[in-house]
């Protein structure tokens, strides 16, 4: 079993061991809460496209994640009806790009993964697109099922929780790949630019762009 393989597994098995007392913590602070929930390191020398997952988009396409191989990609995860930190999110996201070259906009993918696979339709994620604006190929809105989001937020480090009213307390992590899938860096900021990560996914960029003599 490759070394991503394990540290999924593990991230799941620890998800569940400490659900009871995330629980208790969450109902404390507040019903709708989004906590800055830190992520994990970066991953050494694993590829998400190790990891056998499926994503519907809001074309309602199939596509494996593999399939994304070749370029740069910029992933999140989010749900369509979330009216707090995910707006944040979003608008970040659409900073991030505002802040590339068009050139570089070319040469990078953009996937916004959904957390809510039961309610995140194609539909829903359709409209989602038309509402923010992310009409051009390069950005993927999709959804996965339950076990294929929990590896791949297990995988970028991100944690969630489902609540009773179907809304999801999670933390807000965008990660940048190279084109092997590798994760390069994250940043949690949401508020304003990140002119570090910027330069991070541009770097990534420049390092996949052909070079001409």
């Amino acid at each position: 079993m490759n070394w991503l393989l394990k540290f999924v597994l593990y991230m799941i098995a620890a998800a569940g061991f400490c659900g009871g007392w995330v629980a208790m913590a969450q109902e404390a602070e507040g019903h709708h809460q989004h906590d800055d929930m830190r992520a994990v390191d970066v991953i050494p020398g694993d590829s998400l496209y190790q990891l056998s997952i499926a994503l519907q988009t809001a074309d309602d396409q199939t596509v494996k994640i593999a399939d994304l191989r070749g370029q740069p990609l910029v992933v999140t995860m989010f749900y369509s009806h979330c009216t707090s930190v995910c707006p944040l999110l979003t608008a970040q996201v659409q900073r991030l790009v505002h802040g590339l070259t068009p050139t570089e906009r070319q040469q990078i993918r953009i996937l916004m993964v959904s957390f809510d696979a039961l309610r995140d339709t194609p539909e829903a994620l359709t409209a989602f697109k038309a509402e923010h604006h992310m009409q051009d190929t390069h950005r993927i809105i999709a959804r996965a099922s339950a076990s294929d989001v929990r590896a791949l937020a297990a995988a970028l480090g991100i944690r969630y929780r489902e609540l009773p009213d179907h809304t999801f307390n999670h933390s807000a992590v965008i990660s940048v790949t190279d084109s092997d899938g590798t994760v390069r860096a994250r940043t949690s900021e949401t508020t304003g630019p990140d002119d570090t990560f910027v330069a991070a996914v541009q770097a990534q960029i420049a390092a996949t762009s052909p070079r001409h003599p």
